[in-house]
């Protein structure tokens, strides 16, 4: 599969981009919501290691056939949806890149950044991560074999999932409808995005429909975030100090 070199290039930066922030996350409290706690307990923080984790992710899912590995999750992606293999697969490869970057490189650290004005936008990416964890691990149950980006879904994504709830509601201080419907939000991104396969399939867009779709998902969470904000009162939603 020819294709550009950006195509190529940019999970590479991002797993560079990673390495940088996970040192900084752990080598610094530039990330920390309450010092005076474990990083591991400090909601704060776990919403801003959401970003590296997925580049990691981004790594796994899109470097593996740069590195030699006969896996493309482009080609997964075509087959799944019942188009035929690169070059005859309609999906521009723009796609890739341009839904990744928008969710990852500017939506997540947007929400993480909003964190301490609306705890739900804040976590809300964490919903789509926990989703596609689940997706992934499912898919290799079934299929009972490896597809593109599974260890890093299943073995990252799932069980910190899990402990970003038992640190934000369980042993944290904020409701578990409030980290539940952020939950949600970014879970129902991640249907909104295979649903934009369905829709340019079925033709409701062309391709430059489906690129303005993918920068539109990029800061859905935030949207649906922002959304069901409304229907809480303001004082759940401000960030407190961890015990």
């Amino acid at each position: 599969m020819q294709t550009d070199w950006f195509y190529t290039v940019w999970p590479f930066i991002g797993i560079g981009g990673a390495i940088v922030m996970i040192a900084i996350l752990l080598m610094t409290d530039t990330f920390r919501g309450s010092p005076a706690v474990s990083r591991w307990r400090d909601p704060e923080w776990l919403a801003w290691l959401a970003v590296p984790l997925y580049w990691i992710h981004q790594f796994e899912e899109y470097s593996l056939p740069t590195i030699g590995l006969d896996y493309s999750i482009q080609e997964m992606i075509c087959e799944k949806i019942g188009f035929p293999p690169y070059p005859e697969c309609p999906i521009p490869l723009a796609f890739y890149p341009v839904v990744n970057i928008a969710l990852m490189w500017f939506g997540a650290p947007l929400a993480a950044y909003l964190f301490r004005r609306n705890v739900l936008i804040g976590l809300s990416f964490w919903g789509l991560l926990f989703a596609n964890g689940l997706v992934h691990s499912a898919g290799a149950i079934a299929a009972g074999a490896y597809n593109t980006g599974l260890w890093s879904a299943a073995f990252l994504f799932v069980p910190l999932s899990l402990l970003v709830i038992y640190a934000s509601a369980v042993r944290g201080p904020y409701s578990g409808k409030v980290v539940g419907v952020a939950y949600a939000c970014g879970a129902l991104t991640h249907v909104l995005l295979f649903g934009g396969y369905g829709l340019y399939k079925a033709g409701v867009f062309g391709n430059t429909g489906l690129l303005v779709y993918a920068a539109v998902i990029g800061f859905t969470p935030i949207i649906l975030a922002a959304i069901a904000s409304r229907f809480f009162r303001p004082e759940l939603l401000r960030p407190v100090p961890v015990q």
